[in-house]
């Protein structure tokens, strides 16, 4: 809604027009983010950055450490990044799909796609690969590319060894009438593009799930921006809740019942909010481990009447406290 000077056209997402931003994420946890429609920072420019790379190098300043191992999609990769993300001073490796052309893919790595289908079968499951050599700046950037469906052409800065890997799934057998396991190879870049990608995707997806912007009516081009920021907090709050619970051995409440408890315990603290000194571990109390609840059932609550709406004596005072 609205048309902001900002608002971007999005006509290639479900999600429809609205701000954009990059993402710096793990295990849905949302690190760090840059709004596409803030200028980009002029240092990365000045290097002859685009204003995307220039973003996410923005992002990598957040890190506090060493030698993270990031993954992109093909809109960011590329061999010229790859080098100025190994030259940041936190030393980022990253990896990932890149497109085939403009991004750095040596032409002994590159694989045309075959239409005629008598053809693919000739050419799947071929492998092309290379290593840059006798760069400094750059050491073990390795381009692979691998013909499956399609040729998907990978840049790395991770990759120590490149082998098949025998995997299984589950498949239905007509002959036999029943589920079989069977086994198939991948390629171990495949495998850890597969499986160490989706992060940022995994945010989204918790934040989606019970998120309540969906029926309010943003009046104001700076609500959308709010509650997107609020709900990514509920996230990172959850996250970081079941990391604690786990790690002290104990079985952490379900997303439902997180948000659950935290709109109780907003809506009628005295009843709904913690108690005492709020959470305890099992090692601060191992008899009796505290969690999140929602409130005792057999509680009697106040009525809605003029006396409980009362803002200043009213046992429904809080409803109405904007402060």
């Amino acid at each position: 809604q609205g048309h902001h000077v900002d608002k971007l056209r999005i006509s290639y997402k479900r999600e429809g027009d609205g701000f954009q931003c990059d993402a710096l994420c793990n295990d849905g946890y949302a690190f760090a983010f840059y709004f596409r429609n803030e200028p980009p920072p002029k240092v990365y420019i000045d290097q002859g950055l685009s204003p995307l790379h220039a973003r996410v190098m923005a992002l990598f300043d957040k890190l506090s450490s060493k030698f993270h191992r990031c993954g992109m999609d093909n809109l960011y990769n590329s061999a010229r990044f790859c080098k100025h993300v190994y030259n940041h001073p936190n030393k980022i490796l990253v990896h990932g799909v890149a497109r085939r052309n403009g991004r750095g893919i040596p032409t002994s790595v590159l694989q045309d796609e075959i239409t005629n289908k008598k053809e693919q079968g000739k050419v799947r499951g071929t492998v092309k690969a290379s290593e840059l050599v006798g760069d400094p700046d750059c050491p073990g950037l390795v381009a692979v590319s691998i013909y499956d469906t399609k040729p998907v052409h990978f840049l790395s800065m991770r990759c120590d060894a490149i082998k098949w890997i025998e995997k299984e799934r589950l498949v239905y057998d007509k002959s036999k009438n029943k589920t079989i396991k069977l086994k198939f190879l991948r390629l171990n870049v495949t495998e850890e593009y597969n499986f160490g990608m989706g992060h940022v995707d995994m945010a989204d997806q918790l934040r989606n799930h019970y998120r309540f912007d969906h029926w309010l009516r943003n009046y104001k081009w700076w609500h959308s921006l709010f509650w997107w920021g609020f709900q990514v907090m509920l996230v990172n709050s959850y996250i970081v809740y079941c990391r604690v619970i786990e790690q002290a051995g104990g079985k952490p409440i379900t997303h439902y019942e997180y948000h659950k408890a935290c709109a109780l315990a907003w809506i009628d603290p005295e009843n709904y909010g913690c108690e005492g000194d709020g959470y305890k571990t099992p090692s601060d109390n191992e008899n009796d481990m505290s969690t999140l609840s929602s409130g005792s059932s057999d509680l009697r609550k106040p009525r809605f009447s003029n006396a409980a709406l009362d803002p200043r004596n009213g046992s429904l005072k809080n409803r109405l406290n904007r402060n």
